[in-house]
Formats: structure tokens, C-alpha cells, sequence
């Protein structure tokens, strides 16, 4: 269990749970053997279809206060971090702390798949994604969820193994990035222009991440998948109605995938004259001034961007 002291809540890190969460990543078996180094004990939960479903088994499985989470796409790279001790203010007991990971495709750092730490409650009565019972936790748990954002980097996100795997992540945020507090954008301010609307419900921060999930990546192995899905996502949900809670159901992407994507943008002209006729739509209808970069220029932006940081508690309850 989890260690206390009077007055405050000190986790000992190292008596912390910890539960490696996979589906179907390609690099898991790699990435979870990474784990194994620095959390012997950890645990793993793997083949479970929804967020929700396999985040309350990581609860089911776990007996301490306070459970680790790690998501398959994850590398760990902190070596000292879970040897530590994490100090909580009383208050905050009840919160979740996601740690920022770096993510190799496009040197974004933020709470996107990164390291969590969750209290064991929250955990085994989550009720988001596809079990979610108000709208708003139905793509992400963080806006139901007391959840602050801790910006020390522990992880690098490796989402681009496979086409589908970096198609599907960049297509997840590409739609996320249309929400904040779990409502969209054009659902929040229906009285502006859909790309006033954007600029004026996401902030800054998030828009920023959403131009670069858009622009850059494409030196990566698989990196014009995961632009073209950020793309596509963005526009299917800013301009094209899309229901965006199908972006939490793996089935339905999946199906997308292989019944629309495959069918008809497999080939690398098709997917990259497709990619500039979203891009344009993007930069027409919304203003959002993304670029079409080349492997060099991707490269540079990737060694001298310095992403933006989250400070505190981004909701309450």
C-alpha cells in the first residue's frame, strides 16, 4: 500500500501498482519488457476492447491506494522517477496526475498517452468512453475527471509501428483537438464561423498541438499516415458533422479503416494529393495555417520546437 504521513500524502512510488496497458500495439511486447526493468512487479492488462473496460480491469487487478498506468505506445525513459516519492496535497487524493510523454513523431509533450497515476477508486468506478454516461467523458475521462497535468517527461510515445497504428492515433487527435470540456467547438459558440469558434474553445496550447499533429512528422516511418489521419480527422469533425464519440469505439475505426481508408488512399499519390486537399480545406474554412512539409524541414521544426507547457488542474468537478 501506498505510504502516508500526517498532514500530507507521500506515495512511495515503488509500492505503487503499476499496469501496462495493451491492445494490439506492434511495439507492446517491447515496451512492456521496458517496463519490467524499472517495475519488476508490474502488471498487464492486454486484449481488452474500450478505455474504460480495461482501465477498470487495471483497477480489478491492482491492491494499491494509487495505481501506475502505462500505455503500450509508451517507452519509458525516466530511470529514476518510480524509485521516488510523489508528494499530494490532501485535497488533490482524489485526482488524476498524467505526466507529459514526447512524442517521436512530431516532439509534441503533453498528457497524451503519457504515464498516469490514478487512485485506485477512480479507476474501478471510471465511466468514460464507451461507457461513458455523460457525453462529455465519451473520447476522454479528463474532463470528468478531477486530473491535473505534470509536465516531467517519463515516456516517448512510439505511435507510428505499423500504418494503422499511426493513422488511427493521428486520426484521434485530430478529432479530439475539436474539444474542450468534452463539447465542441461549433456546439459551444454557435454563433461564430466554425473556425472562430475553434480558436476561440481550444486555447492556444491546443491549437498549437492540433496545427503540428497536422504539419509535422512526415520523416518518420509512417508519419504521412498519422498527419493524413490528424487531418482527416480534424475535418470530418470541424466540417463534416462527424459524430465524433465513434472515435472511442475500436471497432468502428477499425471498420473505417479497412472498408474506406485502405480502400481508397492505400496508394501513397492517392494519400498525398488527398492529404493537401485536407490540408487546404483546413487552412480555407478553419484559418489554422498548417504546412506541407518535406522530410528536412519536418526534421528542423522537430529539433528547435519547444512545446507549450499545461500548469495545474485542467478540470473540476
Amino acid at each position: 500500500m501506498a505510504t502516508t504521513r500526517t498532514g500530507d500524502t507521500v506515495l512511495d512510488l515503488s509500492t505503487c501498482d503499476a499496469v501496462f496497458l495493451s491492445f494490439d500495439e506492434p511495439n507492446a511486447d517491447t515496451h512492456f519488457a521496458r517496463v519490467l526493468e524499472l517495475l519488476p512487479h508490474a502488471k498487464r492488462v492486454h486484449g481488452v476492447e474500450g478505455f474504460d473496460a480495461a482501465h477498470r480491469q487495471a483497477g480489478e487487478l491492482a491492491a494499491s491506494d494509487h495505481v501506475i498506468t502505462i500505455d503500450a505506445d509508451n517507452l519509458l525513459i525516466d530511470d529514476l522517477f518510480f524509485t521516488g516519492t510523489f508528494d499530494v496535497a490532501p485535497r488533490d487524493r482524489g485526482a488524476v496526475f498524467s505526466f507529459s510523454a514526447r512524442n517521436v513523431l512530431n516532439a509534441l509533450e503533453y498528457g497524451n498517452g503519457g504515464v498516469k497515476i490514478w487512485p485506485r477508486e477512480a479507476l474501478v468506478t471510471l465511466r468514460s468512453h464507451e461507457n461513458a454516461q455523460r457525453r462529455e467523458a465519451a473520447v476522454d475521462f479528463c474532463w470528468t475527471t478531477p486530473y491535473f497535468q505534470v509536465n516531467r517527461v517519463l515516456s516517448e510515445v512510439h505511435m507510428t509501428a505499423s500504418p494503422f497504428q499511426a493513422f488511427r492515433g493521428g486520426f484521434r487527435e485530430g478529432v479530439k483537438f475539436n474539444l474542450a470540456g468534452g463539447i465542441l467547438a461549433y456546439e459551444a459558440w454557435p454563433d461564430l464561423s466554425k473556425g472562430e469558434a475553434l480558436f476561440q474553445h481550444i486555447g492556444a496550447a491546443n491549437l498549437e498541438r492540433l496545427r503540428i499533429w497536422c504539419s509535422v512528422g512526415i520523416d518518420a516511418p509512417n508519419g504521412d499516415w498519422a498527419i493524413f489521419g490528424a487531418r482527416l480527422g480534424c475535418v470530418m469533425t470541424a466540417l463534416e458533422n462527424f459524430d465524433h464519440v465513434r472515435v472511442a469505439d475500436y471497432g468502428w475505426i477499425e471498420t473505417f479503416w479497412q472498408q474506406d481508408v485502405l480502400q481508397n488512399w492505400n496508394d501513397a499519390a492517392a494519400r498525398r494529393d488527398k492529404a493537401l486537399e485536407l490540408g487546404a480545406r483546413l487552412n480555407e474554412d478553419l484559418g489554422l495555417k498548417i504546412a506541407d512539409l518535406d522530410a528536412t524541414a519536418s526534421r528542423f521544426i522537430k529539433s528547435t520546437y519547444r512545446p507549450q507547457r499545461a500548469f495545474g488542474m485542467t478540470m473540476t468537478v
